[in-house]
């Protein structure tokens, strides 16, 4: 759910030298008036909140954080990312073996750091999915013209196949890693059935898959804009 808003817009108002200007000459009309040095100083401190306030409540919505769009597959992405995160948090409430216990905590730092970079690429899928709505709503008439404008979204198509692409990868491999933590988990609290090399070295290479999956992600995201992003 997107965050900040109304206190945001406050603070942003708050900095605007416009409203500390009508409030000293507020104050300073009190004071001319004949007004006593407290009550001018409180005729100022009440324009500047009063300027402060109806100002963040006019401030365009462009200053709110962007926000993903609603519905969309990328936005269900980011959702399910953030459901594998609490299923792996919940994981390290059990009494857990060492080395599923271990592999838990990476998995867990590893895809609690990389939200930023998933909800960035998730942006930019929204942020594509704009423009080949606007490219498909631009007329050409000569033939020339038209095959331009094809082109131009069969670019813009491609490029946002290949982000979501790896998109929906990197939140999958956190869902890969959890299923044989559990696996290996339950193997290991099983009487009699003790744990095989091969299913311990299937974990730590599934999570260090993921590592590297999320840092090409964060790397890709490095170069996107993220300013003003929440969700």
């Amino acid at each position: 759910m997107a965050r900040n808003s109304i206190g945001a817009r406050l603070l942003a108002t708050a900095r605007d030298p416009w409203a500390l200007l009508l409030s000293v000459f507020g104050g300073g009309m009190a004071w001319a008036l004949g007004a006593s040095a407290p009550l001018s100083a409180g005729t100022a401190a009440v324009m500047f909140g009063t300027a402060v306030t109806v100002g963040a409540l006019r401030r365009p919505r462009e200053d709110a954080p962007q926000q993903l769009r609603s519905g969309t597959r990328q936005q269900g992405l980011l959702i399910l990312l953030d459901g594998h995160v609490r299923s792996l948090r919940a994981l390290q409430t059990e009494a857990l073996p060492d080395v599923v216990r271990t592999k838990a905590e990476d998995a867990l730092a590893a895809a609690d750091a990389a939200r930023p970079s998933v909800l960035q690429m998730a942006a930019a899928v929204d942020a594509l999915d704009d423009a080949i709505a606007a490219a498909r709503e631009v007329s050409g008439q000569g033939d020339h013209a038209v095959e331009s404008i094809k082109k131009t979204v069969t670019r813009l198509r491609s490029r946002r196949a290949a982000l979501f692409e790896r998109l929906t990868a990197a939140v999958d491999e956190v869902a890969t890693v959890y299923a044989g933590l559990l696996e290996v988990s339950a193997t290991a609290r099983t009487m009699g059935v003790p744990l095989e090399d091969t299913e311990v070295g299937a974990v730590n290479d599934a999570v260090t898959l993921l590592q590297m999956t999320f840092a090409e992600l964060e790397a890709d995201a490095a170069a996107l804009p993220s300013e003003g992003l929440c969700y």
